[in-house]
This record gives C-alpha cells, structure tokens and sequence, in this order.
C-alpha cells in the first residue's frame, strides 16, 4: 500500500501487476507510513485497518487505485515467480511442476500453499458491476496509468522494470478445455472485472473514463 498525502491517493499493490515498478516510480511522493503497511493489503483490508486513521489525519477519505491483469497471464506470472531458486524448498515453489498442475491445484477448495495466490475481483471489492477501488488501470495499459500519475504528481513518470521474473527457457503453459472451462467458471467474477477495465484501459468508480 503505498499512501500519496498531497496527492490524496492510496495505491493498492496488486500483486503480481507490477507493483514494484510503482512503488520504485512513486518513491518520491509516497509517505513513510507506506512502509509500514502490508504490501498487498486489499481494498476491504484497507478500510478496515487503514483508512479511518488516514481521513482522520487528511481530513476526509483518500481515493484508491489499483492495477489489475488478465486472470490467466496473471497465474502464468504466478508460476514462473515461484519457480525460482530462492523458494525451491519452501513449500510456495513451483519448480519441476507442470502448468497445467499448478492450475488444478489452483481451483482445489482450499488451494495447496504453491497455488494460493487469491483473486483480483476480491481485492478491489468487485460487486459484478463496479469496484469499490477509485481508479482501475489494465496492467496491458500502462501508459494510462503512468500519464494519470503524472498528472496527479505534476511530474512526467515512467514505470522502471523491476521485479521481472527471468525466462530461461520456452514453458509449456498448455491446458485441457476442462480445466481451461473451469478456471475460466470458477473465476468468471474476475474475468468480469477484467473485461470491464480492459475495453479502455482505464476504469472510474461510477463509470468509464
């Protein structure tokens, strides 16, 4: 969570959208507080622990942004971040393990610890027709988002890379119609969420911007 005081915004770090990027770009303007908060708290996380306290200080609510990502190359990111060698004997590591593995694994009730990577449409408070986060860019957009910083900021900011998981080899991410159909079912609210932002890039709560 990183907390913006002049510019009253709170940015939710979704994981696995690029998060760090943000938080490397947005170092400058970020409060101190924002180290101190989990990273990844979502938006209901956020208004129970945090925003009260932060309206107080600011003398009124903070608006919330947030990045989401397609949901399948998300989980594809998923799997190639918890194959690397510094959690291969931590029971989070995908190494040696099939794509089409940890994706069943996945949509077990509960997932296994290495599947267990939660869902979008819960972080942002998705109600099936609008989030409860403010602002929502597409993590294929993110020029969106770094022009809408820049204005906010008064400064022209571009995303660093950072965080990127490095690609050895060519990885095999096919699956069966089966599980393709059920990941896609089981996580339709997600996918509703994502098909909502993606047809501008940039989503507004209470309408498209």
């Amino acid at each position: 969570m990183l907390i913006l005081g002049i510019q009253r915004l709170v940015v939710l770090e979704t994981p696995k959208t690029g998060s760090m990027a943000l938080r490397a770009m947005l170092e400058p303007y970020t409060l101190p507080a924002s180290d101190e908060a989990a990273r990844h708290v979502g938006h209901t996380g956020y208004m129970l622990k945090h925003a009260p306290a932060l309206a107080q200080a600011f003398g009124g609510g903070l608006e919330t942004l947030a990045v989401v990502r397609e949901p399948l190359s998300r989980m594809k990111s998923w799997y190639r971040y918890r194959m690397r060698e510094k959690v291969a004997h931590l029971p989070v590591s995908t190494k040696g393990m099939r794509f089409a593995d940890f994706m069943m694994a996945y949509l077990e009730d509960p997932p296994p610890t290495f599947a267990n990577v939660g869902r979008q449409d819960r972080f942002v408070g998705w109600n099936g027709r609008e989030a409860r986060v403010d602002h929502l860019f597409d993590y294929n957009r993110l020029e969106l988002l770094e022009a809408f910083l820049s204005e906010r900021t008064g400064d022209v900011l571009t995303l660093p890379a950072r965080n990127v998981t490095p690609k050895t080899k060519p990885l095999d991410y096919s699956l069966s119609d089966a599980v393709a159909t059920q990941f896609e079912e089981q996580n339709a609210e997600e996918f509703a969420l994502y098909a909502a932002v993606s047809k501008t890039g940039y989503l507004r709560r209470g309408g498209v911007c």
